[in-house]
């Protein structure tokens, strides 16, 4: 098959999984198809990012509100997850209420929410922009409806959606210039490891896990004693055993490249690239 019949393949498999329209699908100077873009630095973030967006109101992460669920339920809101060259894209309906969820805050003078170092860069007529201070990474939230209204519209809208960032008991750190030192405490979370391509990629990959399996799953942190991260989902009647998630992420049209899958049973195995892996399980629903 030929490498323009291999990339008319791909846009459609682009469109089909990751809900990229084909006049939209990240292309290099050549005209080839490429779904990752990320620099390692932009990688380290994007680890970080699907770690938190990968949790649910049971199982908050560590960064998560304490009393909203505002990271854990954030991906309900997408419409796609675009990697460029310039950062990753975000496209949804409510980018100003994503990034007050993103950005961060301290509650209560002692809880850090939020991603931190993530600060705004600036607003257009239908962009949140956002850059992470530690890494360099760049995030921008397209909002598909405001594209229409203009940037007086835009930020009206995000002083509506930050106002809850108001009350007292709230500071906003993302209005601060430089990391603060309760942000940088927390560097463990964006710190590289053998894992951080592959999570990376898997938060280019997120949204057929989401939408197309129907699967809000919790990504957790290695526990003492063990090697990787997992990914962990309810196996209920309708949701898919971990094979097939395996298979979509490794031998599927927009596939980790290098990634390879190897299956322990059914509902549970380990996705590996290069020396890193992420196990994917299928908890019994309701646990046993």
């Amino acid at each position: 098959m030929s490498p323009h019949s291999n990339d008319t393949l791909l846009r459609r498999a682009c469109a089909e999984y990751l809900y990229i329209p084909q006049r939209a699908t990240p292309q290099t100077a050549s005209g080839r198809v490429q779904i990752d873009w990320a620099s390692a630095r932009q990688q380290d973030f994007q680890a970080m990012l699907v770690t938190c967006l990968m949790s649910t109101s049971d199982t908050p992460h560590a960064l998560e509100h304490p009393k909203k669920s505002s990271m854990a339920g954030a991906s309900g809101y997408f419409n796609a997850i675009v990697s460029r060259a310039g950062g990753l894209e975000i496209h949804t309906n409510t980018a100003c209420r994503i990034a007050s969820r993103l950005m961060t805050v301290v509650y209560d003078q002692t809880h850090l929410a939020g991603i931190p170092g993530l600060r705004l860069l600036g607003l257009t007529s239908h962009r949140v922009r956002l850059i992470h201070l530690p890494t360099g990474a760049r995030l921008d939230l397209i909002d598909s409806i405001s594209r229409e209204r203009g940037k007086r519209d835009m930020r009206r809208n995000f002083l509506r959606e930050t106002r809850w960032h108001d009350q007292p008991h709230i500071e906003r750190l993302w209005e601060k210039e430089n990391v603060t030192a309760s942000e940088d405490a927390q560097s463990h979370h964006w710190e590289r490891r053998a894992c951080t391509p592959l999570r990376s990629a898997l938060m280019v990959r997120a949204m057929p896990i989401w939408y197309k399996f129907d699967l809000y799953p919790t990504l957790e942190a290695p526990e003492p004693g063990q090697q990787h991260y997992r990914l962990l989902w309810d196996a209920a009647a309708d949701h898919p055993q971990a094979d097939r998630v395996g298979e979509l992420l490794s031998r599927s049209p927009i596939r980790i490249p290098g990634s390879r899958y190897e299956a322990v049973t059914h509902e549970t195995g380990l996705l590996a690239l290069d020396d890193s892996g992420l196990v994917l399980t299928a908890v019994p629903y309701p646990p046993q």
